[in-house]
């Protein structure tokens, strides 16, 4: 037999699982169930209690007729009200829906019964008490008694489901009865009295055992109509699910001929119920001629199955349908020695891996291999060395200044400019070699079967490439960069030591003036080796206290006196010697070590403050690496001048113009939070770097440092002096001082003093000293102006 999900009769029965009401209420307890068809059965025979009651009140009006007493009639009369009130109580029962009645609604209705029929027999009790009592006639009293007995037997038949009632109504029937044959005076009446109590007895016994047999009956209906319900509902979410499946099924008995079938199944192979196609091979024939299987994907499925009947194990095999669906089988065994087959749609998943699997590998900005991919390829390199690949470069190619454009336009420009930039590397490039986003604005370009000569003409092309200028809207930019190039094998035998001797190579490339490419060499390892050592000896050497300060004066041109001192970081390495701040300051500032040691000259400059004139003031250079971290400065120098007791408003902090264009937002903030400690801020090396004027005025430096290349040339240099007397007139205007730095002769000194600049430092007014020789040249100066 083979039944659809969406054949007439699972739809039917779904209709009907649908329509049936839901929620707590629409399932009862066998128990409740037992008591509604208990409580069903007092309304069962409507036909019963309509002639049982009208014959009654015939023997009521044939009592009245017979003896003329107007008792009867009134009897009769109330009897007719109460038979009425309780046609009304069936006809509304019957009319109402009884599924979804709870526990009180069954009460009402059985509390509704009862009340009419023990109305009626307590009229009918009163009926034979007055012929009995109140007549001599015999017929009346004999049709009476007759139907007293008639009802009693009758409620204890017809009642049986509530015996309390029946006993109830037996009551009131016949206690009435009994009275008045105790009253009346016949001799023999009272014996008749008592078999009457007697027949009330054998009543109550049976029906008790009726409704012992009667409840056993209800519940064997209740918990057929139960397991009838449970067996529907199983049966609708069976024909459900098939409906809802998402997932194509189809089942085979041991003859391969179909059993069961959904219509996702026919979706998936274009096979419905009505085409007839019974069997397996019948099945698969038809999903040919459709073109939904080929013809070697349908002698794979009809293997699989074959092979999970013969074995009894089950088989997964993904397809690719001739309509470009891909499709994932299952075939299982079932329990009737058949075959199941599950087939899932899985096109879309596949898709959706297979872009994940892109996004995944891909540098979504660029369309260039991401990091992840490059760390892929960098490892299989090693061991294609050892299968004899031949030699492979890396390039190594960084942006030169690219921050800046970040900085000043903002991401999304930076963005369009890495996206040009990215589509002119490529053009460099072969087809066949790798390309990757490695960082902000780094690349690496892996490149097979090349040798130095070829890295380097593949690193030119690049650069040529790079050259002209790019058009983003209306602007234009002019990018350079800095290349480092390795070649394995003969500079790593792996894909991580080639790109250790790129990156050495692109330091080197950077620290000689960028827009270049350097090749790798092995002296370059040796530099790498020493900065690391450097590095760590740094750490060893600040704790040991191997740092100290030298101090160069500051002094206003016009009357050489010294106002200002600048804090020079020196460096006394025990097996060293003297290290250049040039040599270990890069250093420090590439590690985290800068803060440790950017905190350690604050604190000793804050300490050597006090020994100084109260008229001199202290500067001291800060990295930038130290304005990354606003949190950490701003702590540490609110601590050290708590601790050094130094009077914050004599404490300058210097700041190269790289600091400007970090994060700007951010360093704006950090110097307002500073200022407010009562710190001022200089301008170190203008115009040597990316500030333009107009940062003179955002951030409000009090002193404006002009570089050496710019002051020590302004008498030679008319384009360098007008630079000069340009910022001193913004100096004038916007109220900031400038002091002139690198000025080594007289000649120098008084060019500088002729465009207006008040302050000036240099070798010409002294070498950068310790503590203890600025403080006695300050008591040396002081001893004179006393004499």
């Amino acid at each position: 037999m083979s039944i659809s999900a969406g054949s007439p009769l699972a739809s039917k029965a779904l209709d009907e699982r649908e329509s049936r009401p839901s929620g707590p209420q629409a399932r009862r307890s066998v128990a409740a169930e037992r008591e509604s068809i208990l409580v069903g059965s007092l309304f069962s025979s409507p036909a019963s209690i309509i002639i049982s009651n009208a014959v009654g009140i015939l023997v009521m009006l044939f009592s009245w007729f017979w003896s003329g007493d107007n008792a009867f009639y009134t009897i009769s009369a109330l009897s007719i009200v109460v038979l009425l009130g309780r046609l009304a109580t069936i006809v509304r029962y019957r009319l109402a829906c009884h599924d979804e009645e709870d526990h009180r609604a069954v009460r009402r209705w059985e509390i509704e019964f009862q009340i009419g029929a023990t109305l009626f027999a307590i009229l009918q009790g009163v009926c034979c008490y007055q012929a009995i009592g109140a007549t001599d006639i015999a017929a009346v009293q004999i049709l009476n008694v007759i139907a007293a007995v008639a009802f009693a037997s009758g409620y204890v038949a017809r009642n049986a489901a509530r015996p309390k009632y029946v006993i109830v109504q037996v009551l009131c029937l016949c206690m009435p009865l009994m009275l008045g044959l105790e009253h009346s005076n016949q001799p023999y009446y009272r014996t008749i009295a008592v078999f009457i109590v007697l027949y009330m007895m054998t009543n109550f016994v049976i029906v008790l055992s009726l409704n012992r047999n009667l409840r056993a009956l209800a519940d064997a209906t209740a918990q057929a109509r139960e397991n009838e319900a449970s067996s529907r509902k199983h049966a609708d979410q069976a024909h459900l699910a098939l409906r809802s499946m998402t997932h194509g099924l189809v089942s085979f008995d041991e003859t391969l001929s179909r059993e069961l079938q959904n219509e996702r199944h026919g979706e998936l192979y274009g096979v419905h119920l009505e085409t007839g196609d019974e069997s397996l091979d019948g099945m698969l024939e038809s999903a040919v001629r459709g073109r939904r299987l080929s013809r070697s994907d349908a002698t794979l499925i009809r293997q699989d199955v074959h092979r999970t009947l013969k074995k009894q194990l089950a088989t997964t095999r993904e397809l690719t349908t001739p309509d470009g669906k891909t499709l994932l089988l299952h075939v299982e065994p079932t329990e009737a020695s058949g075959a199941l087959i599950v087939t899932e749609d899985i096109t879309e998943r596949k898709q959706t891996q297979q872009k994940i699997e892109t996004m995944a590998r891909t540098d979504p900005l660029t369309g260039m291999s991401n990091r992840h991919e490059l760390d892929r390829m960098l490892a299989s390199i090693g061991p294609g060395f050892k299968e004899g690949i031949g030699s492979v470069a890396i390039l190594y190619i960084d942006l030169d200044d690219f921050k800046t454009i970040n900085d000043t336009l903002g991401h999304a420009t930076g963005d369009k400019v890495l996206v040009a930039i990215a589509e002119r590397i490529r053009s460099a490039v072969r087809i066949s070699d790798f390309l990757a986003r490695f960082g902000g604005d780094e690349f690496v370009a892996i490149i097979p079967t090349a040798d130095a000569s070829a890295s380097l003409a593949t690193a030119e092309r690049v650069m040529q490439a790079l050259a002209p200028p790019i058009l983003i809207g209306d602007r234009k930019f002019s990018i350079s960069a800095s290349i480092g190039a390795a070649v394995g094998p003969s500079h790593g035998s792996d894909g991580a030591t080639l790109m250790t001797a790129a990156d050495l190579a692109l330091y080197e490339s950077k620290s000689t003036g960028k827009s270049r490419v350097s090749l790798f060499k092995p002296e370059m390892a040796a530099s790498f080796r020493r900065r690391t050592e450097l590095e760590r000896e740094m750490r060893e050497g600040l704790a040991a206290e191997q740092f100290e300060l030298h101090y160069q004066p500051i002094v206003e041109i016009a009357s050489g006196r010294i106002v200002s001192a600048e804090a020079l970081l020196r460096w006394n390495h025990p097996v060293k010697g003297r290290i250049s701040p040039a040599e270990f300051i890069p250093i420090a500032e590439r590690s985290d070590l800068i803060s440790d040691l950017g905190e350690w000259v604050l604190r000793r400059a804050a300490g050597d403050l006090v020994r100084l004139p109260a008229d001199v003031s202290m500067s001291v250079n800060v990295s930038p690496m130290q304005f990354r971290q606003p949190r950490r400065l701003v702590s540490a120098i609110r601590q050290i001048l708590e601790e050094e007791n130094a009077p914050a408003e004599r404490l300058e902090l210097e700041l190269t113009e790289s600091v400007l264009v970090d994060d700007p937002e951010q360093t704006l903030e950090t110097m307002r939070e500073l200022r407010s400690l009562g710190l001022r801020f200089s301008l170190d090396d203008f115009g040597t770097g990316y500030a333009s004027i107009g940062y003179l005025a955002t951030y409000s430096f009090d002193k404006v440092k002009i570089d050496r290349s710019f002051a020590s040339v302004v008498g030679e240099n008319e384009a360098s002096r007008s630079v000069v007397e340009l910022v001193q007139h913004l100096a004038d205007r916007i109220g900031f001082t400038v002091v002139a730095e690198g000025l080594e002769d007289e000649a120098q000194v008084a060019a500088i003093a002729a465009t207006g600049i008040p302050l000036a430092q240099g070798y010409f007014f002294g070498w950068p000293e310790p503590i203890d020789k600025l403080e006695a040249r300050f008591a040396d100066l002081a001893e004179c102006h006393s004499a």
